[in-house]
């Protein structure tokens, strides 16, 4: 008990940013080891019922309770597409947007062998749409007698066993999910602590941004609203101090 209590009245310094994992009801996973800041709010809206002539309330209930974690990372990850919105992933089969420039002396397109090309749009030397150039699946160019001189743009897809598609679902709602989240820390006499958060049921509010920009790096963002446990507990935020042994 007095090991209880020394920790509850002692003076943590909330420094450094920790790691965290979210994991969704059917084992989707976000790990977030290269964040740049976390917050938890837990808030609670608060209510007073008057009666009679009297000033004072003769009852305050809480109305509304609100918690929500907002999370900054420095990495973009596809796991934080799943985690913020419905979403089909597919491993194998898919295809990589390229852009090459050709002119009529090429007769394949440009790079690595290519297989199941399809042409999304050829870019003619005046900057209109060229119908004097076609392209085979294999990426062989055939140029038609009228093709002007000049640089031609390709813009097309092409088979890439290395890529991932993650589709977003226009009627699917992000998954629920579970928060943890850990961070060490030290007090303000020197010792080390460790701090970790959960929450038993959160689910993102279904916002997704990618951003670029020249000479600019974005930080992709995620916001989870914390859920009532609806499964009995009455937990929906926990907090844990623990003491680290040297």
């Amino acid at each position: 008990m007095a090991n209880l209590n020394n920790i509850m009245n002692k003076g943590l310094l909330l420094r450094g940013i920790g790691k965290g994992l979210l994991k969704t009801v059917t084992g989707k996973l976000m790990e977030c080891t290269t964040s740049q800041t976390m917050k938890l709010n837990v808030s609670a809206t608060t209510e007073d019922q008057f009666g009679g002539d009297s000033l004072f309330p003769l009852y305050t209930f809480i109305s509304k309770k609100e918690g929500s974690v907002e999370i900054t990372n420095a990495e973009f990850k596809l796991s934080q597409l799943a985690i913020a919105q419905g979403i089909d992933l597919e491993k194998a089969g898919n295809k990589r947007v390229q852009r090459v420039l050709v002119t009529k002396a090429d007769a394949k397109l440009p790079g690595e062998a290519l297989s199941g090309v399809e042409v999304i749009a050829v870019v003619a030397p005046d900057g209109s749409e060229s119908k004097d150039v076609t392209v085979d699946a294999d990426g062989t160019l055939t140029f038609a007698e009228s093709a002007a001189d000049g640089e031609y743009a390709v813009w097309f897809k092409a088979n890439d066993d290395t890529a991932v598609k993650a589709s977003m679902l226009k009627n699917a709602m992000p998954e629920v999910a579970t928060f943890n989240w850990t961070f060490q820390t030290e007090s303000s006499d020197g010792e080390k602590y460790q701090i970790d958060l959960y929450a038993r049921r959160v689910r993102c509010d279904g916002k997704f941004d990618i951003e670029t920009g020249r000479d600019k790096a974005s930080t992709p963002s995620l916001k989870v609203n914390i859920l009532d446990p609806g499964d009995g507990h009455e937990d929906f935020a926990v907090i844990t101090i623990s003491k680290i042994k040297e």
